[in-house]
């Protein structure tokens, strides 16, 4: 029988405000289209509900100012410190392994590697040049432009694995990528993908090969216009044929500040820093604005729908999951990544953290499980659910609890990441679903949640080769899985690994040891690997492809085992305090010296 949980609340924890309901004033709704992307559609409604082709602005008493909205500030258009402080370090301070020990993890590691190998020789075989491998059919997907994503993506994942021969081979393929279109692209997708992986393999091979850097200033130079909108934000979708066809974007799409600073840095043309950088200083601006201008309700929480013409925000819910994920973790990985020369995004990060575990994050009395789930910072209301892509949370928390000295902050991390690891070990299949609902939890409060962590067991001694991990657990009665897919997601084995670099417990690769078998043993192909329809059902050994589904991402190539060879690999291997990762696990090298230029 599954364990109850905690007893059910009278009602819910997070009531709208006295005589308020959510308003119906115009507004632009973002739609996404499937796990990843497709178009943003923008649609202009009147307080009626009706379409219209055109805003009306109306003035709104009930959106006059509220309390929590900030003075209008504006950022600086560019102000890096010449000689910033030094950043603590935040590896944990690993000792030397028992030789047991030692050979245990080096078999993993290179068990992973193996998985890596699997998946791009089936690549290289049937889809070569195309953006990714259909596992089952051997056919091919285009989703990115025809322009190779699997490759790029996984140049840097065989440079760390000492996979030189295979490099040098695909570095062949590059050479004939022709970054041209006319469709429609997804200018995020594009950045953190193709830009991210050039510039990653780029570093990684010692600057030695320079069709890396060239291929990534071209790109560079084809998305530049991509800006061009009156903001100065881009779309979603954009098609360089037809530069005004979108105008709708999400936070989450604003997530190019380390990609595009690094091809500055190696390009020596700023413009593409300086394009960066604006965002940042319009969303501060958005932010700082308040509602009844268009920007944010409560300061720190960045809604997720933005109109790039209009410069404001166009729905009340924030969310640390899909479509706006990424946008809180650059906060605070771009003040690491430039050694915190910029402090504009420290103080950014620090707002939004601040709001998020006042407003956004719950947790279920009982356990030191943390959820977070979307939150809307009009009404004041969660809707209880929690997707996968928001298990990067417990990374991101964690970074900023080390290099900014926020304790707190990795307690969260743990609570956060011990959900995300709950989902995985409760299943089936040993995978983590899409997305969860949870019928009980509490708003976060600090002394109430403190109250459960001392009942957590202390960490087991390190370097154990039968590491005694509890047994896997029935799922809470009151967490159910609402979209049982596995995609092949890295969030939770990235947490897994940095929660591993920054603590030093060994519970955590024992956590992704267990996953990258789930992998192997549900996931597998003759070619590559597939996504897995219903995590929690478990069919017979001969009947495996009844459950899989004929899709891998590159992202599987490029992070998910990537973040798993790592976590098997010595502390040293692209250490946290000399890389930093983009989000589609590009590490770029930290960098306290700029020439930013004029």
């Amino acid at each position: 029988m599954a364990p109850p949980g905690p007893p059910q609340p009278a009602k819910d924890n997070h009531p709208p405000p006295p005589g308020q309901q959510p308003a119906k004033d115009n507004y632009i709704a973002p739609i996404r289209d499937g796990p990843l992307g497709g178009e943003v559609v923008v649609v202009y409604v009147d307080e009626n509900g009706n379409k219209v082709d055109e805003p009306k602005i109306i003035e709104r008493p009930d959106l006059a100012k509220s309390a929590d909205e900030p003075e209008a500030s504006h950022g600086p258009i560019w102000s890096p410190l010449a000689n910033p402080p030094p950043l603590p370090r935040i590896q944990y301070d690993f000792e030397p392994e028992p030789p047991a020990f030692a050979s245990l993890r080096t078999q993993r590691q290179q068990a992973v590697k193996g998985a890596f190998a699997h998946a791009w020789n089936g690549y290289r075989q049937y889809a070569m040049g195309h953006d990714e491998l259909k596992p089952l059919t051997n056919g091919t997907s285009d989703p990115f432009a025809h322009w190779g994503a699997t490759l790029i993506d996984s140049l840097d994942t065989m440079l760390i694995m000492g996979m030189q021969d295979e490099f040098l081979e695909a570095l062949v393929e590059v050479e004939k990528v022709e970054f041209k279109t006319n469709s429609s692209i997804i200018v995020f997708e594009t950045i953190i993908r193709y830009l991210g992986g050039l510039l990653s393999a780029y570093e990684l091979s010692n600057e030695q090969h320079p069709i890396l850097i060239n291929k990534a200033y071209e790109l560079g130079k084809l998305m530049a216009p991509a800006f061009d909108s009156p903001t100065g934000i881009y779309p979603h979708t954009w098609n360089p044929t037809k530069p005004e066809e979108y105008f709708g974007s999400l936070t989450a799409d604003l997530s190019m500040h380390m990609e595009l600073f690094a091809l500055s840095y190696h390009s020596k043309d700023n413009t593409f820093a300086r394009l960066a950088q604006n965002i940042t200083n319009k969303m501060q601006d958005m932010n700082a604005r308040g509602q009844s201008k268009g920007g944010s309700v409560i300061p720190g929480l960045y809604p997720t729908g933005i109109d790039t013409r209009l410069d404001r925000f166009t729905d009340y819910v924030v969310r640390l999951g899909a479509m706006g994920d990424s946008w809180f973790e650059y906060l605070i990985k771009h003040f690491v990544y430039v050694e915190g020369a910029l402090e504009q995004y420290r103080d950014m990060y620090v707002e939004s953290m601040d709001s998020v575990k006042k407003y956004v994050l719950a947790f279920s009395p009982g356990s030191d499980m943390i959820f977070i789930p979307s939150y809307n910072t009009f009404t004041k209301m969660s809707d209880f659910t929690m997707d996968h892509l928001a298990c990067f949370v417990p990374g991101m928390l964690a970074v900023g609890a080390k290099i900014l000295d926020r304790p707190e902050d990795m307690d969260l991390a743990k609570g956060s990441l011990e959900t995300c690891v709950h989902m995985y070990r409760s299943s089936a299949t040993g995978l983590g679903p899409e997305r969860w609902g949870f019928n009980y939890a509490i708003t976060y409060d600090r002394t109430l949640y403190e109250m459960d962590i001392p009942k957590q067991k202390a960490p087991e001694p390190r370097y154990q080769v039968n590491y005694p991990l509890p047994e896997k657990p029935e799922r809470y009665r009151s967490i159910q899985a609402q979209d049982r897919n596995y995609h092949l997601r890295p969030e939770t084995v990235e947490s897994l690994y940095v929660l591993y670099r920054l603590t030093g417990d060994q519970k955590y690769q024992e956590y992704a040891w267990e996953i990258f078998e789930a992998i192997e043993k549900n996931c597998k192909t003759p070619s590559g690997y597939a996504a897995i329809m219903n995590v929690d059902w478990l069919p017979g050994p001969q009947e495996l492809e009844r459950n899989q589904a004929d899709s891998m991402e590159s992202f599987l190539l490029a992070e998910t085992f990537k973040y798993l060879y790592l976590i098997f690999s010595p502390p040293d291997v692209i250490s946290l305090d000399d890389y930093v990762f983009n989000t589609e696990a590009h590490p770029l090298r930290r960098r306290s010296t700029w020439t930013w230029g004029e």
